[in-house]
């Protein structure tokens, strides 16, 4: 009886030390700075901010066990900033945009797709009810973006003559570029489907919408139903890096979480997004519940034939791009880095 006694005392103790030892070393994990990612975006309203912000409101970040901090910058200074390597990590990529970058030597590489490509034509007068109705008027757009490039291939397979527009490049977004539309100044605006919705709704009945992506016109060039367009991008040197490498394969995690909220409870993250989206809720709700299949999260490796169809053929001969990438361009722009860790 007393032999087991004391073997009792003994596991006691010993479960009594494991249990210590154990808390502290939670206490030490807890106490550990989360790794820190900082993603550039474009400034609002650029739907490039819907996710990062949803994954800061839903706290994603912290449960895939990282810090995110957020940098939105006008476009020509997010794309002169990651092409130059100063940001290495950019959430508003556009491939018919950044693939010029790459002809240039620009040092990054593209790992997955988030928005697929749509725009809108934003137009005050009632009777234009058709792309090819451009033709004579003057149409404003951010023309350094890849949106741009892409809707001015979609603009030129439907139909248009762009020798016959008159193309008012401007970076201005939002309450900007809608006063120079409702002042006459010019005829229409050729923007995102974010700015597209705020746009109208804030016309109050004087404005309507024209969508630019055409699926029959894409499906005939390419034999798909979507066009990647909008992906985030690495600095290659960056990406080399086994921590980094760890860390966007969280963030990757923390994305397809919150795409999949915003297509299960498109109300709640219009409702968490708007004000850093710049976007009445209304609006915003409007676009996420319209374009369900806008977001699409998925390693863009999966699609290099499409990239290779844009960047190889459509786009350089649209004059969109100055040439075609080689092969060797298109390998590096498109990363193999499995970013879903299926292969580790």
């Amino acid at each position: 009886m007393k032999n087991l006694k004391e073997l009792f005392r003994r596991a006691g103790t010993t479960l009594a030390v494991g249990l210590a030892l154990n808390a502290t070393v939670s206490a030490a994990q807890a106490a550990e700075p989360l790794p820190k990612l900082a993603v550039t975006v474009f400034s609002p309203p650029s739907q490039s901010i819907w996710i990062p912000v949803l994954i800061q409101r839903l706290g994603l970040d912290r449960k895939h066990g990282f810090e995110l901090t957020v940098t939105p910058k006008p476009s020509n200074v997010a794309y002169t900033d990651f092409a130059t390597g100063r940001d290495p990590v950019c959430f508003c990529a556009a491939i018919a945009a950044v693939s010029r970058f790459k002809q240039q030597g620009a040092d990054f590489t593209l790992l997955w797709n988030i928005f697929n490509f749509e725009s809108d034509i934003v137009i005050r007068d009632p009777a234009i009810t058709d792309v090819k109705q451009l033709q004579g008027k003057v149409v404003q757009t951010d023309t350094i973006t890849g949106s741009w490039a892409l809707s001015k291939w979609f603009l030129q397979a439907r139909g248009v003559d762009l020798g016959k527009v008159t193309i008012k490049s401007s970076s201005a977004r939002g309450a900007a570029g809608l006063a120079e539309l409702q002042l006459g100044r010019v005829d229409a605006l050729l923007v995102n489907p974010t700015e597209g919705a705020a746009a109208v709704a804030q016309g109050k009945g004087a404005l309507h919408a024209l969508p630019v992506f055409d699926k029959a016109v894409w499906q005939k060039a390419s034999g798909t139903d979507f066009v990647p367009s909008i992906t985030l991008g690495v600095a290659s040197p960056w990406i080399a890096q086994a921590s980094n490498q760890a860390l966007i394969r969280k963030f990757y995690a923390a994305n397809r979480e919150a795409a999949e909220f915003i297509r299960q409870k498109p109300a709640e993250a219009a409702r968490l997004v708007s004000k850093d989206a710049q976007v009445e809720v209304g609006a915003l709700q409007g676009v996420l519940e319209r374009y369900r299949d806008l977001t699409r999260i998925e390693p863009l490796r999966r699609h290099i034939k499409t990239v290779a169809l844009l960047t190889q053929k459509l786009l350089p001969e649209g004059g969109q791009l100055p040439r075609p990438l080689t092969d060797a361009e298109l390998d590096s722009l498109v990363s193999a880095f499995d970013v879903e860790g299926r292969n580790e």
